[in-house]
């Protein structure tokens, strides 16, 4: 299912406004974000880049982190 799927989209609405129980990084399988009602997994080819940012998580106290291809757990799509 890729980022400009609808059922991507819709799954992605599903998540948002949920509390971040567990998040998940792997070299190679991406970023895996855990809460309440459900999980994402975030792992794209390099086909799927259209911008900068591979995701981006804010966090209530404004702390956030970014993900980029090349860094973290997207080293494989530098």
């Amino acid at each position: 299912m890729g980022n400009g799927s609808p059922t991507y989209a819709d799954a992605l609405r599903q998540l948002i406004g949920g509390e971040v129980k567990v998040t998940e990084e792997q070299d190679g399988k991406g970023l895996r974000i855990q809460v309440e009602s459900g999980a994402i997994v975030v792992n794209p080819d390099a086909t799927d880049l259209v911008g900068p940012e591979i995701a981006m998580l804010r966090f209530e106290d404004a702390e956030w982190m970014c993900w980029r291809p090349g860094e973290e757990s997207f080293t494989h799509l530098a």
